[in-house]
């Protein structure tokens, strides 16, 4: 299966996405999909949990 690596939602069997190889030198390296049409990127925690509860 693969996933989308902008929305994290599962990429369907003839759905359009794009492939993106990363090479890594120490491992054998990946391949990012991602969908073609607009999708919405997943929030990431900028920050530990904690230092967001301490300045709100």
């Amino acid at each position: 299966m693969k996933i989308c690596g902008r929305c994290d939602e599962p990429i369907s069997k003839g759905q359009p996405h794009s492939e993106h190889r990363i090479d890594s030198p120490s491992l054998g390296g990946t391949t990012v999909y991602r969908h073609l049409w607009n999708c919405r990127r997943v929030p990431t925690q900028t920050a530990p949990a904690s230092e967001i509860r301490r300045y709100h």
